[in-house]
């Protein structure tokens, strides 16, 4: 999950760091050694910087548009199961929902198939791992950007997306005990394949795209600096992925292994 990357021509080696978005213990597998060389290094980048977080233009976004509501928009035998599994898994019901938008539960059904036993994600003890140590933090997207890719995905594939995991759930919590299964083990081609499955007709805005503007950004601040960047290990692997977008544009990739230490 970790790879050394040497600007073309030579300079200071950078990192590249495959995380997941959790606060599961098992995920923080790979953390000692992203800490070791992540100390090496001047900036330390994740997908966007926390810092510019803007709490209330987040809520807004993560709720339906006015005069809309879940339990009008979700068939009703989907909206059963939603407050079922909300019940179940959240302690609430689907109504605590009704106004919010479709990723959003979707993201926090998810989550409770996941252990939450640190105070915070992996990439959120990384970045501040990193203050403490008074890196310079930054971005290789930026908060505008990730609001962005929300708001181009039509709410009729986000309620599809829903309606999905709702009809798969049992399905998506045994795919999700294997994808922490390869992550811990550093198996990435079948994180990538599952990633790539998840987001179905919305890889070129999900995952594509944004591979291209976080590797130029990436490029960008490691011709300077010695940066350490950690985004989504579904991220870094595929023909299209940053790894493979490094490579062409003249990158040396190596990947590093826990004796490394």
């Amino acid at each position: 999950m970790l790879w050394r990357i040497t600007p073309p021509g030579g300079g200071p080696d950078s990192y590249l760091f495959g995380t997941m978005h959790v606060r599961d213990l098992r995920a923080f597998t790979w953390l000692e050694l992203a800490q070791a060389h992540l100390a090496q290094c001047d900036v330390f980048a994740t997908e966007f910087d926390f810092n510019e977080i803007d709490h209330q233009v987040l809520q807004e976004a993560l709720r339906l548009p006015e005069g809309q509501t879940l339990d009008t928009l979700l068939k009703p035998g989907v909206w059963k199961n939603l407050d079922r599994y909300t019940r179940k898994k959240l302690g609430l019901t689907a109504e605590t929902f009704r106004h919010q938008h479709p990723m959003s539960v979707s993201t926090a059904l998810t989550a409770a198939f996941l252990m939450d036993e640190a105070p915070q994600s992996l990439d959120e003890t990384l970045w501040n791992h990193a203050r403490l140590l008074g890196k310079q933090t930054a971005g290789v997207e930026t908060f505008a950007d990730q609001l962005l890719t929300l708001r181009t995905i039509t709410l009729e594939q986000h309620l599809k997306s829903l309606t999905w995991l709702l009809k798969n759930f049992n399905r998506q919590k045994k795919r999700l005990k294997k994808m922490m299964a390869w992550y811990v083990a550093g198996d990435m081609q079948p994180l990538y394949k599952a990633a790539k499955k998840d987001a179905k007709g919305m890889r070129k805005v999900m995952i594509y795209r944004r591979n291209k503007r976080m590797t130029q950004r990436f490029e960008e601040m490691a011709a300077t600096h010695a940066l350490f960047c950690a985004v989504g290990a579904g991220h870094l692997p595929g023909g299209k992925g940053m790894l493979s977008l490094l490579r062409k544009k003249g990158f040396a990739v190596k990947p590093l292994v826990s004796s490394e230490l």
